[in-house]
């Protein structure tokens, strides 16, 4: 059998890409629709929260853009054999053996927004990747909306995260962006709109994927990715995929919801499996926010979303 990567999906077929840099197009063998899994497989991760994990569980399962895989040939057509081991996946988007997400938000049509931030860094946080922010269309602010978009993000970089603001169409800052790609699987995910596919465009010269202006009557982007594919740049892949404008927050407990704000860790809460909330009485987060060490803006995403998964967990 040959060892590949997926590296694209459409229509149920499958492009894959060997050590020697040859490409197949390969479909995916029947069996691997019924595969028995022992508890601890990786291939387990993708169960609902509903569903028990077994000894032996058979679960149906599907190759992944990302995905090492083994296949044969036989007569020109590749058929995917076996699914190895992932390292992490994502469901959304839909791809595995990620090295680094790189989230795409725009300073403007549509407005920034740090609450769908917060939920994209959350999940990234829940898979231990590592997320590289960009903020695309920095020409459409005026000096003021500048100066209130750059208190953010120094905070978002006070705590740890890389944030990179770019303009795709003139290139500017494109070239800080290429020291992070390297030897890395890179995918694109972030607002609708944003402008993933344009600043794509922007890092791989030559490359021309189709773009849409926003739609003035929504207010957002329309999907103008139809598919799922890790383009090869120098030692890079990086992906593009569907846009969306809205993220679930799935499967926390509302007392694990802190562990995901990773500046919260740094003020020790005293009190176990505290929630943070204002009418907490010595609880350090709260303290750290009275005194100005925490954002406003973000702890307010914080409590939004414990309200929601607090609210759907009782339903």
């Amino acid at each position: 059998m040959i060892l590949g990567r997926v590296i694209g999906l459409v229509g149920g077929v499958y492009e894959v890409l060997t050590l020697d840099k040859t490409k197949y197009l390969c479909k995916a063998r029947g069996k691997l629709r019924s595969v028995k899994v022992d508890k601890n497989s990786d291939f387990n991760y993708t169960m609902n929260k509903n569903s028990k994990k077994l000894e032996t569980n058979t679960i149906k399962m599907s190759p992944k853009v990302g995905d090492f895989v083994h296949f044969n040939l036989e007569q020109n057509q590749g058929y995917i054999m076996e699914i190895l081991p992932r390292k992490n996946e994502m469901i959304r988007p839909d791809i595995a053996n990620v090295d680094q997400i790189m989230l795409v938000f725009a300073a403007k049509t549509p407005d920034f927004s740090t609450l769908l931030l917060d939920m994209f860094l959350i999940s990234i946080e829940q898979k231990m990747i590592k997320p590289l922010i960009i903020v695309s269309k920095i020409d459409l602010l005026t000096n003021i909306e500048l100066d209130e978009l750059n208190k953010k993000i120094e905070y978002y970089r006070s705590i740890g995260y890389e944030i990179i603001c770019v303009n795709s169409k003139t290139k500017e800052n494109i070239e800080l962006i290429l020291p992070y790609l390297e030897n890395k699987i890179t995918v694109l995910a972030g607002q609708t709109g944003a402008g993933k596919s344009t600043l794509i465009n922007a890092l791989i010269p030559g490359f021309d994927l189709k773009t849409q202006e926003i739609s003035m009557a929504l207010g957002r982007g329309k999907h103008t990715t139809r598919e799922i594919k890790l383009y090869e740049f120098n030692s890079a892949l990086i992906g593009d995929t569907p846009g969306f404008s809205k993220f679930d927050i799935m499967d926390i407990k509302p007392c694990d919801l802190s562990k995901y704000y990773i500046e919260f860790k740094a003020y020790d809460c005293k009190f176990n499996d505290c929630l943070h909330k204002p009418n907490i009485l010595g609880c350090n987060v709260t303290k750290a926010l009275n005194d100005g060490k925490i954002l406003k803006e973000r702890y307010e995403n914080y409590l939004k979303i414990l309200n929601d998964i607090s609210s759907d967990r009782k339903r």
